[in-house]
């Protein structure tokens, strides 16, 4: 079963069907090793690397790969609650945190 924000966001950004699959992938490998603070790297790796051996987003010139990333960014913030942290966007108190972090 596709995970309905991934429906959602192919959908709302009229998607192409490669970048779609992309962000299938990607819907795939948070399944296999969700994102999550704490987590140990080397066996998130691991595990995705068990189903996929060699994962390379290729999309030829045009399709729309700023697109993606931002279709990615969308899915990572409402499938995981993902957001950014950079001192540009944030309040006073976390602008010596930038990064990303998962919101509790």
């Amino acid at each position: 079963m596709m995970n309905r924000h991934v429906n959602a966001i192919a959908g709302r950004l009229s998607l192409r069907p490669p970048q779609r699959r992309s962000l299938e992938i990607l819907d795939r490998i948070t399944e296999i090793a969700p994102p999550k603070k704490g987590s140990d790297v080397k066996v998130a790796l691991e595990a995705i690397r068990s189903e996929f051996p060699s994962l390379c987003f290729a999309l030829a010139t045009g399709v729309g790969k700023t697109r993606l990333m931002g279709a990615f960014i969308a899915y990572l913030h409402l499938a995981h609650r993902y957001r950014a942290r950079h001192h540009l966007f944030a309040n006073n108190k976390s602008r010596d945190r930038p990064g990303i972090e998962q919101v509790a």
